[in-house]
């Protein structure tokens, strides 16, 4: 809840993993989150209801596979968490706080990017939403002078996508070349060159 948020705010907690429901931050609750140098995660897909993560029907679910929206852990009723997340996230983000992304789902990575990218989506510009997966996800996690923007000097770890992520969220879904420490670990191009170092295509 955002009294929950600024008590931890209040008692010193540097950073915060979820951003709050049960409520409407005001600016000024995320002012004083901002002032205090907190940083904060997403996991805004926290009450937003998930298909075909756990059955292949198109029935929602919660992110643990029990009914959505009427098993949301201690929900306040009808999915209100996915509204009040979402727009909470943006009110942290317009008043100043370092917000990242995180979030914290048990099923298929590559679903859980996804789940989390829609409700950010609806906030954020995609020129926002690589900000916050970049440097403000390097900052939270204390490593803002290694990775978070591409200059030298920091790792090579680099994702490269076969389309712009500029033009849309899923364009982040499906990773055609995955670099990592300077060295190609993943590469999906079909007429892809020798990589020297392992040998093979």
């Amino acid at each position: 809840s955002p009294e929950a948020m600024l008590a931890a705010v209040d008692a010193g907690v540097p950073l915060l993993v979820h951003t709050p429901h049960y409520g409407w931050l005001t600016d000024e609750q995320a002012k004083r989150v901002a002032a205090a140098g907190v940083l904060t995660l997403s996991c805004t897909a926290f009450g937003v209801p998930l298909f075909d993560a756990f059955r292949q029907d198109n029935v929602p679910t919660f992110r643990d596979g029990k009914r959505w929206p009427d098993d949301i852990i201690d929900g306040e009723g009808r999915g209100r968490e996915a509204g009040y997340k979402a727009v909470n996230a943006r009110t942290l983000w317009d008043n100043g706080v370092v917000y990242g992304f995180g979030t914290d789902t048990g099923y298929l990575p590559v679903k859980g990017l996804a789940q989390e990218l829609k409700p950010l989506n609806l906030m954020f510009s995609t020129k926002d939403l690589v900000k916050l997966m970049g440097p403000h996800s390097a900052a939270f996690v204390q490593m803002s002078n290694d990775i978070g923007t591409l200059e030298p000097g920091k790792l090579a770890d680099i994702v490269i996508f076969p389309a712009n992520p500029l033009d849309g969220y899923w364009n982040m879904l499906n990773a055609t070349i995955v670099i990592k420490g300077g060295e190609v670990v993943v590469d999906k191009r079909a007429n892809k060159p020798l990589d020297t170092a392992r040998g093979k295509r």
